[in-house]
């Protein structure tokens, strides 16, 4: 948060995202970087921090691709969801409430191929998102953007959504 010329910024929200190449490549939901007019920072687990870019949205599939200048990152192991089993055990890693950084919850795969209309809390306005993956592991607001884990480490989804008025319904 700082002034300048009258202006100020401050952090109006929070969520994850994680590596998938070691130059920088970062993959997050849309929603997480939705605001075409605000300035984006990457805070890694090493404590650094730095400017992203946002390189591209995609709003059916809720993702977006972030750019940081650096290189040597070590990225995340992609791995294949069409192989994934109703009661598969999954992990979340996550930013939860945007306050809690790495934290991890364990659940197991609820649904597949699950339709939701999801809508912000910010009167963002409501989207239909298709072929989610349900589970019980807790996707707080803040994990959005995060990767959702088979037991290999591998990622198989991207935490997206939780069931609003439920408890552990997250996509």
């Amino acid at each position: 948060q700082y002034r300048k010329k009258g202006t100020e910024k401050r952090e109006i929200g929070a969520g994850t995202g994680f590596v998938v190449s070691d130059s920088g490549l970062i993959l997050t939901n849309k929603h997480v970087v939705a605001d075409t007019g605000a300035d984006y920072t990457v805070f890694l687990n090493d404590g650094a921090k730095t400017p992203a870019r946002v390189l591209g949205r995609d709003p059916v599939q809720d993702l977006a691709v972030l750019k940081i200048d650096k290189t040597g990152l070590t990225a995340v192991t992609l791995g294949d969801s069409s192989k994934i089993d109703i009661g598969q055990t999954v992990i979340a890693i996550g930013n939860a409430l945007g306050e809690f950084s790495n934290t991890v919850s364990v659940g197991v795969v609820s649904g597949l191929h699950r339709n939701i209309v999801a809508s912000g809390g910010g009167g963002g306005g409501s989207e239909e998102l298709q072929e989610l993956i349900q589970t019980d592991a807790a996707i707080n607001p803040g994990n959005s953007g995060g990767p959702l884990l088979n037991l290999n480490g591998e990622v198989i989804g991207i935490d997206t959504a939780m069931a609003q008025g439920a408890e552990n319904i997250g996509f």
